[in-house]
């Protein structure tokens, strides 16, 4: 018996849910009408009353309406999940199609959900075209992307079998399609394949690309749910673009039928304005102007979050092992974090994304966002960012996050603040000591830096110089194991009976009246965190002010009962693993190596849909867009939401 958990089954009203239709009648209606249109449009050319020119522009806009179809079909929206007709709609996908020539229905299925998931990276995004400066380039690169498709499927994608399950329907498509436009061309019929099919591919891949891909995205930068897609809005053009001016709607729904976009825009528009969505006017000039949305083109809303591309803008060397890295804000626009704060950086490497965390290293104040990173033996980020990085090119910047934060978050007063750092771990820690030097109400700032030696200091000298500003409030240690030139060099390793001294030192004695009224914020390898916190323990330190950096596992650590998920496999196989309540099935799945198709893992494009044959999963919350309430009720789930609530066995391939 297969079971979702819910605690109510009721969806609060103008719920994006409510809008999905049982059949998607505008869908349907769309496909006839194209295909009638085609066959008046190409026997009116033939018999005389039409001249070739003018059908060769009629049926270029219904090949661009025909890829709607195909959309939809692809996103499975013509047909919700259990209807006896749910069959039907691969054989519209493909029939919708075949005026696309080059781009057969279940390939563009699969490489659209890689859009939907990387949606303006620029190394996943198969639609990306950000590097366009004006149309005559976006020409080009919209005749590119249909070739794009195949080099990515047949190429560097090959070894997803999601792909290579698209191999055989696809060379049965281009063996048709293509292959038989060329034999209706060498048996006379040259003139009308070129008509009614070569310029009219020609100019609906113009206009798909402009409207799915160029426009809707541009400029291309922000990767973030809320702005990596534009609305325009516009009545005339809802009709003309079969509703792709509200495209961010279709972004974050993308089980919405296209022509109920601008119904659910009005639904949740104050949604849309309070997560700083690019909302636009096309042809009025109130608001933001068309393609000007600031949120689109700067940091979104108050820059407090953020996740786009980022161009550096500066590359320093600090040590030989050491780099402070910094990029450009657009716009002028300021990022608001805290120190102590991180960011994660992503770049493709070797064949996969790469992402690290790591910290910023400047105060809040200076509006600036710089990271130091460390070189790492063998480390693919850390090596890049060394070795091939350089001022002007574009890596993807998400953040900020932690909790390892100064101000800190008990809202005592803090009037006496000691930092301890171990290597590369000084980058929020000098954060912190720069943001609490700018504020009056501390009095002293400590810092206590242990190194190898002197040439492994990061910062050595904007330190030293925060030391001359600060002289009576900043006290510095640089702690090194190897003797090196400094005033500030104590030579040692940073154990708890040197802690205790330099403690004492740096306060002139009076450490037992101010070490309950001091913070710690502590940064660095394992073994330092563990002295210094053990060390502060014993000197009566308020558990409460000791901070201690700490960052987030890749794979959730498992919490409470594990239970057993046996997931059967497209190819008959089955793989049993063990998953805790608090892990989701994709992430332990993926951990263990067991291919379950997925694309975004975040729930929004629903490849990763899997059926759950017996056992009890919680249910998805209505806001994730990849899995509608019904699929749920029928006994679907997404792998990368699924948590079990007890013994489960999933099937891939069933949806």
């Amino acid at each position: 018996m297969t079971t979702i958990a819910s605690a109510s089954r009721n969806r609060p009203e103008g719920d994006w849910q409510n809008s999905l239709p049982e059949i998607a009648w505008g869908t349907l209606c769309l496909f006839v009408g194209i295909v009638v249109a085609y066959a008046i449009t190409i026997t009116a050319a033939v018999t005389g009353p039409m001249p070739y020119a003018v059908a060769s522009l009629v049926c270029g806009f219904l090949a661009f309406a025909s890829f709607t179809v195909v959309h939809e079909a692809g996103h499975g929206n013509i047909f919700q999940l259990g209807s006896p007709l749910k069959r039907l709609e691969p054989v519209l996908g493909w029939v919708a199609s075949v005026p696309l020539l080059l781009v057969p229905y279940r390939m563009f299925q699969r490489i659209h959900d890689r859009h939907h998931a990387f949606t303006n990276d620029p190394d996943r995004d198969p639609d990306y075209c950000g590097g366009e400066r004006n149309w005559l380039q976006l020409v080009a690169t919209a005749y590119g992307i249909p070739i794009k498709y195949h080099l990515m499927v047949f190429g560097r994608l090959r070894h997803i079998p999601i792909f290579r399950k698209t191999y055989t329907s696809s060379l049965v498509y281009l063996t048709l399609v293509p292959g038989g436009l060329i034999l209706l061309g060498l048996a006379g019929f040259g003139v009308e394949v070129i008509a009614f099919a070569v310029v009219p591919n020609l100019i609906a891949v113009v206009l798909l690309v402009a409207f799915f891909d160029y426009i809707p995205h541009f400029p291309h930068k922000a990767l973030g749910r809320y702005q990596n897609t534009r609305i325009f809005e516009s009545r005339w053009l809802n009709l003309l673009l079969l509703g792709q001016n509200y495209h961010l709607i279709h972004h974050m729904y993308p089980r919405v039928p296209w022509y109920l976009y601008q119904t659910v825009y009005r639904r949740i528009r104050p949604d849309l304005e309070a997560n700083a969505a690019p909302i636009e006017q096309f042809g009025s000039n109130s608001g933001a102007g068309f393609m000007r949305s600031p949120n689109a083109q700067g940091l979104p809303g108050t820059g407090k979050t953020f996740h786009r591309l980022l161009t550096v803008s500066a590359k320093e060397q600090l040590t030989p092992d050491a780099v402070a890295v910094s990029f450009d804000t657009p716009d002028s626009t300021e990022p608001l974090y805290q120190a102590g704060q991180y960011v994660m950086v992503s770049k493709w490497l070797n064949g996969e994304q790469q992402t690290r965390c790591y910290s910023l290293c400047r105060s809040p104040r200076k509006g600036e966002l710089t990271i130091g990173v460390k070189r790492v033996e063998g480390g693919l980020m850390s090596g890049f960012i060394h070795r091939d990085l350089k001022v002007g090119d574009e890596l993807i910047v998400q953040g900020p996050f932690g909790d390892f934060i100064y101000p800190p978050a008990h809202q005592q007063p803090v009037e006496h603040l000691v930092l301890v750092a171990g290597g590369s771990g000084i980058t929020p820690v000098k954060a912190i000591a720069e943001a609490a030097l700018e504020k009056r109400g501390v009095d002293q700032v400590q810092l206590i830096y242990a190194c190898r030696d002197a040439r492994s200091i990061m910062f050595k000298e904007e330190l030293e110089q925060l030391q001359a500003q600060y002289t009576n409030r900043f006290k510095l240690a640089f702690v090194l194991e190897q003797a090196g030139e400094s005033a500030y060099m104590v030579q040692g390793r940073l154990d708890a009976g040197l802690l205790e001294t330099l403690l004492e030192d740096l306060t002139l004695g009076a450490i037992d009246s101010q070490i309950a009224q001091s913070d710690f914020y502590i940064c660095g390898p394992a073994g330092l965190k563990d002295v210094v916190v053990n060390g502060l323990q014993a000197l009566g330190a308020q558990p409460a002010r000791v901070h201690v950096e700490q960052f987030v596992a890749a794979v959730t650590e498992p919490e409470g009962p594990q239970f057993p998920v046996e997931i059967c496999l497209a190819d008959g196989q089955s793989q049993t693993l063990e998953v805790a309540a608090n892990q989701t099935v994709l992430e332990v799945a993926r951990a263990q190596g067991v291919a379950i198709p997925h694309a975004c893992g975040a729930g929004t494009c629903g490849t990763c849909k899997v059926k759950v044959d017996e056992g009890k999963v919680g249910e998805i919350s209505g806001d994730v867009p990849g899995i509608l309430a019904s699929e749920q009720a029928a006994g679907y789930t997404l792998a990368c939401q699924c948590r079990p609530q007890g013994a489960v066995r999933l099937s891939v391939g069933g949806a």
